[in-house]
């Protein structure tokens, strides 16, 4: 139990502080309809945290998940090795997030020592955020929220006029001096009912250098993608999409991705594919108010191949799985309801230990309803339900069934059109799962395991007024009856007897007017398990701890083809973490760090004909480890390999894209 004195809530009564300076020096003028911008903003259960754009994506010339969510304070994905990245939402990680591609879940890893999402930026269209337990749409398993992306359409890369196109698109990285290039072929009728979209990407990494100057050995790497898509219009109530990605990653990598090469972590040759299939329904409407709906149904399957020490390992995990929604107006109650089912398998073949093949195969049935309910002009009440069944079949024959109701309620209330008032409750389940595909030769489930829960309440405010956007909130999040086990090198996974607990607060305030567009976001938590602050070797991806994150940033429309624009990332230290692991007593600092980086787009031709971009990445050579990646240990005798590598030193990139 925290005392009043304790330094997290220091520190959120000081920002609430601040909040409230920003909020009492702010101009009162101009009654302007806001609501629909702070419904983004707004942090209400039903709504979005946090999104990246496309013209974000495209800014940061992103490549990997560490790039893509760079200017987001409660989203963190670190490392230098792509495949050794591991997500985390205001310090829970994606084991515990519901994580779909066009509505696929990502469900499952292949090895805990890798990071199980892979994702092209430059086919994202949007990237959106729920953080911590929320609504029912959420998904099954969203114990610390959900992250949706979603690709482009053949539409998005044409102009109103055109049916046809062709973009080549070509980069080059100084720092591994790396050469990525990319064609995208897409069109689409005249009557715009029928389109399609092609596109193939070829990258080429040498070892890359951190901060000092010095090699990072395990950087260098070779990426393929091939990804196409179909839409169709099929009546002016029903639209559809197919869509297939296969994204590939070879390369010799460190046996341990996410760790640096050392004498027990040295680099193997080492594959990972994605091969993900969709078809969306992404519209049926009759023009009634009761029909308005959406489905998905999706095949997805991680791979991964490696060596360790000349034996050859592989395994998979493959998903198959469907969602049906519904949104019907009755009334002044905007419901939301649906079904989720998802078939998992986890496979592996080790060639060391009889009988050589394991596997586990699990499901999950879902079934939720949401409702905005209107209740006066100024108040907004959503509350709903979602019960989920999961049943598991391990790879020692045992069954498990576990299901359960995951309630929340949040309200807004409108104080004046230019300022809200947010606070939710939400709950979670996930039952038990098929394990990572590297562990099920060598491990076990105890016979008793039960579902995981979770809970977060959040309270918040948000206000916009002229060039003015600014929310603020605190939050706190728990996690219970994590399934687990009780050391990182234990073999038996149970439900483990300590809370997850987080406290958190964010301030994001934004500022555009005529050609300048601001921002500042600040986020700081505090994630605690037995009195012990979280990190990522110790709490797997389960949880992670990261500093308090500042983000500045600033650009500037010079003219209507050439806009520039500044970016800082600050991370404050985390020192003296003591932890007990075992019959070990650790001490364990992450340092701080400053990023700062550059960016210019410009189109010479006066149109999206031609676009030349540079980016330049951590322009002063910050040497650090990001907080997001395993933290050094190696300070501490018999740890000294355990300790993730240095982020890329600075790193000049440029691009040139042409579009016919």
């Amino acid at each position: 139990m925290r005392t009043l004195a304790s330094p997290m809530l220091q520190k959120t009564l000081l920002a609430l502080a601040i909040t409230h300076a920003i909020f009492s020096n702010s101009v009162w003028a101009n009654d302007g309809a806001v609501l629909q911008a702070l419904k983004i903003e707004g942090r209400a259960i039903n709504e979005l945290d946090q999104a990246v754009t496309d013209k974000e994506i495209e800014q940061r010339q992103a490549t990997d998940l560490e790039e893509l969510f760079r200017g987001e304070s409660e989203v963190s994905a670190g490392g230098p090795v792509a495949m050794g990245q591991k997500l985390y939402v205001r310090n829970i990680g994606e084991d515990s997030l519901n994580v779909t591609i066009d509505g696929a879940e990502q469900a499952g890893a292949v090895f805990h020592h890798a990071g199980r999402i892979s994702v092209e930026p430059e086919l994202l269209k949007r990237v959106e955020v729920e953080a911590g337990a929320a609504g029912a749409t959420a998904g099954p398993g969203a114990l610390g929220g959900s992250v949706r992306f979603e690709t482009k359409d053949p539409s998005d890369l044409l102009t109103e006029d055109e049916t046809l196109g062709v973009m080549l698109k070509s980069t080059y990285s100084s720092n591994g001096e790396s050469i990525r290039n990319s064609a995208t072929l897409y069109g689409q009728t005249q009557s715009k009912k029928l389109g399609a979209l092609i596109h193939f990407t070829d990258a080429d990494r040498s070892n890359i250098k951190g901060g000092n100057g010095d090699k990072i050995g395990g950087t260098e790497s070779e990426e393929q993608l091939g990804f196409a898509k179909v839409t169709a219009v099929l009546s002016p109530s029903t639209d559809i999409s197919i869509s297939h990605e296969r994204v590939e990653e070879n390369g010799k990598m460190p046996y341990k991705p996410e760790w640096k090469v050392g004498p027990k972590n040295v680099p193997e040759p080492t594959e990972g594919k994605r091969q993900t299939t969709t078809f969306n329904l992404n519209h049926f409407d009759l023009s009634s108010d009761l029909i308005n709906t959406r489905a998905v149904v999706y095949r997805t399957k991680n791979e991964q191949e490696r060596e360790y020490r000349g034996t050859a390992y592989d395994g998979y995990v493959e998903t198959v799985g469907l969602t049906l929604e519904n949104t019907s107006f009755v009334g002044d109650h905007e419901l939301i309801y649906g079904i989720n089912y998802r078939d998992d398998k986890s496979f592996q073949n080790d060639v060391d230990t009889a009988p050589y093949e394991f596997e586990e195969t699990g499901s999950v049935k879902g079934i939720y309803l949401q409702d905005n309910l209107l209740v006066t002009d100024s108040l907004t009440l959503s509350t709903g339900m979602r019960y989920d069944l999961y049943e598991l079949k391990d790879v020692d024959g045992q069954e498990f069934s576990e299901g359960g109701f995951s309630p929340n309620i949040g309200v807004t209330y409108q104080l004046t059109n230019r300022l809200n008032l947010t606070a939710n409750y939400a709950q979670a389940l996930r039952g038990p799962e098929v394990k990572d595909s590297f562990k099920l030769s060598s491990s076990s489930n105890t016979s008793s395991l039960e579902a995981e829960n979770a809970s977060n309440t959040e309270l918040g405010l948000n206000y916009q007024h002229n060039v003015w956007m600014i929310g603020a909130g605190v939050y706190h999040s728990e996690i219970k009856d994590l399934i687990g086990t009780p050391l990182p090198w234990s073999k038996v996974y149970e439900n483990l007897d300590h809370t997850i607990e987080t406290n958190g607060f964010y301030l994001d305030v934004n500022y555009q007017l005529n050609r300048v567009n601001a921002g500042l976001h600040f986020h700081t938590a505090e994630s605690e398990a037995n009195g012990q602050t979280v990190t990522r070797y110790v709490y797997g991806s389960t949880a992670n701890s990261v500093g308090d994150t500042l983000i500045l940033n600033v650009d500037y429309q010079f003219t209507d083809h050439f806009v520039a624009g500044w970016s800082t990332e600050i991370v404050r230290d985390l020192n003296d973490i003591e932890l007990t692991v075992g019959s070990d007593e650790l001490t364990v600092d992450k340092p701080g760090y400053t990023v700062h980086g550059l960016y210019a787009r410009w189109q010479p031709l006066g149109t999206d004909r031609l676009t030349l971009a540079l980016a330049v990445k951590n322009l002063f050579d910050e040497q650090y480890i990001n907080h997001a990646s395993t933290a050094d240990y190696s300070a501490n005798s018999g740890w000294e390999s355990v300790s993730g590598a240095p982020s890329s030193g600075r790193d000049v990139r440029l691009s040139a894209s042409l579009k016919f």
